[in-house]
């Protein structure tokens, strides 16, 4: 029985220009760990990137630490900045908070993508569980400041993804398994919804299904269509949803 439907922010829920966000949050915070750390403000640059992309390193090590401690453990390594700091994390999270929301401007665009609070009404009128799985490389003020600019902070989700509560990142089925583990579901109940033909599809495979939002058609999507088009499709993609449960199970058969 399909429990729940989760989605994916960027690009799926929010419109924006994701690598903009990124290299404005980048600058600002490797500025700051340039001048708390006393260090060359290029080299710190380059030391947040590569922490970022660590995260994402599907083969990284320790990855019984949250993405966060992750994080944090990365640059105190490289550049001894103690990240955990509570006067040095306090900065940051003001930074967070207080500045970053400011920070939408013509090139990151940020606004809610078209059927987006449509699709999530449409689900929850339904009696289905929601949540947000997005990609948890960011902390969690940082995602609050996009579901902000996406109109989201009053959505009805269950579990928000962040830093601070993932040990993976997408596509790991790990990432997944953990997220549906803390929402006490199984794979077969879950219907998942993004728009990044790699990412929003579990690799390997683990049972869960996708709604493809993204450009083009997906063979692997159960369906296919624009975010704009979710909630008036939502009853075609109920029933695609229990058709491939059923081509699952009879194939196991």
């Amino acid at each position: 029985m399909l429990k729940a439907v989760v989605f994916d922010m960027d690009d799926t829920l929010l419109s924006l220009n994701l690598s903009a966000f990124i290299a404005v949050l980048a600058r600002d915070e490797s500025s700051m760990l340039a001048q708390i750390g006393r260090k060359n403000a290029l080299s710190m640059f380059a030391l947040y990137g590569s922490a970022m992309l660590e995260i994402n390193n599907a083969e990284r090590t320790d990855q019984d630490l949250s993405n966060r401690e992750f994080f944090d453990d990365f640059i105190m390594r490289r550049c001894g900045v103690p990240m955990n700091d509570p006067v040095v994390r306090d900065a940051f999270e003001y930074y967070e908070r207080e500045v970053l929301p400011n920070r939408n401007d013509a090139i990151i665009h940020a606004r809610p993508r078209p059927g987006a609070r449509e699709a999530v009404d449409a689900v929850a009128s339904r009696g289905l569980r929601t949540a947000l799985l997005t990609n948890p490389s960011f902390s969690e003020d940082c995602i609050r400041c996009r579901m902000g600019w996406g109109d989201m902070l009053d959505m009805p989700f269950e579990l928000v993804t962040t830093m601070e509560n993932s040990h993976h990142c997408k596509p790991s089925a790990a990432y997944y398994l953990e997220s549906l583990a803390a929402l006490g579901l199984e794979p077969h109940e879950v219907l998942m919804v993004g728009n990044d033909p790699k990412r929003d599809f579990p690799a390997p495979a683990c049972g869960i299904q996708t709604a493809y939002v993204g450009n083009g058609v997906q063979e692997r999507a159960t369906w296919s269509g624009s975010m704009a088009d979710f909630a008036a499709s939502f009853n075609e993609i109920e029933e695609r949803f229990y058709r491939r449960q059923e081509e699952a199970a009879a194939s196991r058969a």
